[in-house]
């Protein structure tokens, strides 16, 4: 099945990049500010995933977000993986008193992959295409963040809002600036999140710009440590689909995302983003769905482990292509 596509307002800039498979090193167009930024876990239990996962990859908790943990219903941890971020949040009592998504995913899954954060040049261009995707559910939550400051400056005063589609991020002088839009699992094959943020998220790799879902104090460390001894960041996302042909899911974030990316040639399940990484889509082989499966980049003399699973998430330490 063909899916639509829309005309693209603005041509965002491309980069060149060798793109690795089959043994072949082929050229291919992506841009370079498209990038997988985070992943978002789901756990029963905050602190013990959070340690784990601390001592795994040999980085700490940079930030908890006051401001869910306020909504009531989640609490969270962010782990800085060099220019990458893993979230893991935790439902709250009430939350399980009042059954949510989250809390029924639990019961269902247990801990497990929740949510792919993919880095966009331009949030009004990419939330009007991922919308119309599939059933074309559109957003299912969205916000814009402002703060006067610089990145490392930290939140006080930050102001919020619901987002409306097809709205440009705000870029004004001494501010920093996000925007972050959800939509539907059924769409994408697991919660998928688009974000943009200003000034800075172009810098790579040792990036200390703005990144409004980690807060805005993470960047002080970056130049004493750039990354912990295990890895350098995300290299690959795997996400389980059911009841939609991988090939089509993979379809839905190439359209979205917009011309930025690439499918990669011989593969219709794997879809190219910048510096190397991708994003691979296969059938559920155990009736679980979404974020199954994490490729990191191995930091220069790593050897601590090749493969491990943590939260219902299988991980595996890749050497960089470059």
């Amino acid at each position: 099945m063909s899916l639509p596509s829309i005309e693209v307002e603005k041509i965002a800039p491309i980069a060149t990049q060798k793109a690795l498979f089959t043994g072949k090193a082929k050229l291919m167009t992506v841009d370079a500010e498209l990038r997988l930024r985070q992943i978002c876990l789901l756990a029963h239990d905050l602190e013990w995933t959070s340690g784990v996962l601390s001592a795994a990859f040999d980085a700490p908790v940079v930030f908890r977000d006051s401001r869910m943990a306020a909504g009531g219903n989640l609490t969270n941890t962010h782990i800085r993986l060099g220019d990458s971020f893993l979230e893991t949040v935790c439902p709250s009592d009430s939350a399980w008193a009042n059954s949510t998504t989250q809390t029924r995913l639990l019961d269902r899954n247990g801990d497990c992959g929740y949510m792919a954060i993919v880095q966009v040049p331009d949030i009004a261009v990419a939330s009007k295409s991922m919308s119309i995707q599939g059933s074309g559910t559109g957003i299912v939550a969205g916000n814009w963040n402002l703060c006067e400051g610089a990145p490392g400056s930290g939140l006080t005063g930050v102001k919020s809002g619901p987002y409306e589609l097809g709205t440009s991020l705000t870029k004004e002088p001494d501010m920093v600036s996000g925007v972050n839009v959800q939509f539907h699992p059924r769409d994408f094959g697991t919660l998928a999140e688009i974000q943009e943020n200003w000034p800075g998220q172009d810098q790579f790799p040792q990036n200390t710009g703005t990144y409004y879902p980690a807060g805005n104090q993470w960047q002080t460390d970056v130049e004493s440590r750039p990354h912990g001894g295990v890895t350098t960041g995300f290299a690959a996302v795997e996400i389980a689909c059911a009841d939609v042909d991988p090939a089509e899911i993979c379809l839905r974030w190439s359209n979205g995302l917009g011309g930025g990316c690439s499918l990669l040639p011989d593969d219709p399940t794997s879809l190219q983003l910048a510096d190397f990484q991708t994003m691979r889509f296969v059938e559920s082989s155990d009736g679980r769905t979404g974020v199954v499966g994490v490729d990191l980049w191995q930091a220069h003399g790593s050897k601590k482990f090749e493969s491990l699973e943590i939260c219902g998430v299988r991980w595996k330490v890749v050497p960089y292509p470059g």
